[in-house]
């Protein structure tokens, strides 16, 4: 994971959220020193007095003022964490034993379908937590060597009328080509039925193991996402005849939207070589995924309509204007995989790699504000949803877990433009305050000074 310290907006945030204490502490400063004045001026020699008031006084104004600012600014130098942590954690292991469990989603009525990847079953976690002893429906065939098996499900957001179940898997055909294909379930009870082929793609090479996305979910459009690898042949990522390397969106039925990029095409985004993950922010409209790197340059990437993220152009900072930068890069190889939104701006993701459950807190504009471990689970960590009653489910390749989450972060909505110019303001309001209290003791001293040169009588 990158260290990230405090950012720009967290110490204007946390300067912003402070400046009423320096102000008041100023003004109370300000009072003690003019009670000073007023109780041990009588007893000063004029002189002493004179010179003190004009020099070490004021000195001491202006250190204490600078002092009182620092102070006032250590929040943000030493704490990373305005509603960034959601607390020490809770967590239970739901069922374990398991063959790695890749996807799962949650029905209405309380029921949790995953997939196991390697047996290409589809089973059913029921109400009281219990596996139902019998798969849900079996795919076959199913190719499921390395990254290959059967990967993501989804189900219809009108399940509960017509109880539809999606899932992708990996297939070869006679000629060795993988193919990514979904198909749809009807779930009639415990039981998958009338499967329909939805959706298909195909490997641009033979013999490809690696690079299969998988991962689909329905947006808050009614459309359903896709993620494809590029199968391990990385310049088709930034081939727009190619479906592979992209995130899909299409209709229900596996048909193009009208209103995709480009007219006639599933591609929504393009340049992706591997994803294990992504989730819809509704608080703010945000796609935001994950993408595994080569040797280096894992990153968490924001989708956005038509975006190409560069693949295999460049692979750590682009900066090229064609293509979006990552929102995170990460130098080492953690291996990022499911990811979820968990409150506005806030998002927990799994490492394979490490074991980690990441939180990652964002600004209102996609800056990063903070990331912190959570959790740690021995063999990685796979899929990452958020589920029913607050409950964060994430599974390793032998366990299914949940996290409870104690309280939701709180939405970052200062938008770091007006916090500057709050910033400035404050910035400006003290430094009005302590010209105002030097030039008003100058005035005071005047008739002191001249006092102090008169001859005695």
């Amino acid at each position: 994971m990158p260290f990230l310290g405090p950012s720009l907006p967290d110490i204007f945030f946390f300067f912003f959220c402070h400046s009423g204490r320096v102000i008041s502490d100023l003004l109370r400063f300000l009072s003690l020193e003019y009670l000073i004045n007023k109780i041990e001026g009588p007893t000063w020699p004029r002189e002493e007095r004179s010179v003190t008031l004009k020099s070490d006084r004021a000195q001491n104004l202006l250190l204490n003022t600078t002092l009182l600012i620092l102070f006032s600014l250590s929040p943000a130098i030493f704490a990373q964490a305005h509603a960034t942590s959601i607390g020490p954690p809770t967590v239970n292991a739901v069922l374990t034993g398991l063959n790695f469990p890749v996807s799962l989603k949650f029905a209405p009525d309380g029921r949790t379908f995953y997939n196991e990847k390697d047996t290409g079953n589809i089973r059913i976690i029921q109400p009281n937590g219990t596996l139902h002893p019998t798969p849900f429906a079996t795919v076959n065939p199913v190719f499921n060597t390395g990254e290959a098996g059967l990967l993501g499900i989804a189900l219809d957001p009108s399940f509960s009328s017509n109880n539809y179940v999606y899932v992708y898997y990996t297939y070869r055909d006679v000629g060795f080509f993988t193919h990514g294909h979904i198909v749809r379930y009807t779930a009639t009870g415990n039981t998958g039925t009338s499967p329909k082929d939805i959706f298909d793609v195909t490997s641009s090479a033979p013999n490809t193991v690696y690079h299969n996305g998988g991962y689909i979910k329905f947006g808050p459009d009614g459309k359903l996402y896709a993620m494809v690898g590029e199968f391990h042949q990385g310049q088709q990522a930034q081939n727009q005849s190619s479906m592979t390397g992209k995130m899909l969106r299409m209709n229900p039925d596996g048909s193009v939207p009208s209103d995709n990029p480009t007219a006639g095409s599933l591609d929504y985004a393009s340049g992706i070589r591997n994803s294990f993950g992504f989730d819809f922010d509704n608080s703010n409209n945000r796609l935001i995924a994950t993408m595994a790197g080569p040797s280096s340059d894992d990153k968490i990437l924001i989708i956005v309509k038509g975006g190409n993220y560069g693949w295999p152009t460049c692979l750590a900072v682009c900066n090229d204007p064609r293509f979006i930068e990552a929102t995170v890069d990460f130098k080492q190889i953690v291996t990022p995989t499911g990811i979820a939104a968990v409150a506005p701006n806030s998002y927990i993701f799994g490492e394979f790699n490490t074991g980690d459950l990441v939180q990652l807190q964002l600004n209102a504009t996609g800056s990063v504000l903070s990331m912190t471990q959570l959790y740690n689970v021995p063999g990685g960590i796979i899929a990452v949803e958020l589920g029913p009653n607050n409950k964060l489910y994430f599974t390793s390749p032998d366990t299914i877990y949940t996290y409870d989450l104690p309280a939701r972060p709180a939405a970052n909505a200062a938008d770091p433009s007006l916090v500057i110019l709050a910033v400035i303001v404050i910035i400006a309001a003290v430094l009005l305050l302590v010209y105002t209290a030097l030039h008003y003791r100058r005035k005071r001293l005047q008739p002191l000074q001249q006092v102090g040169t008169e001859t005695p009588r």
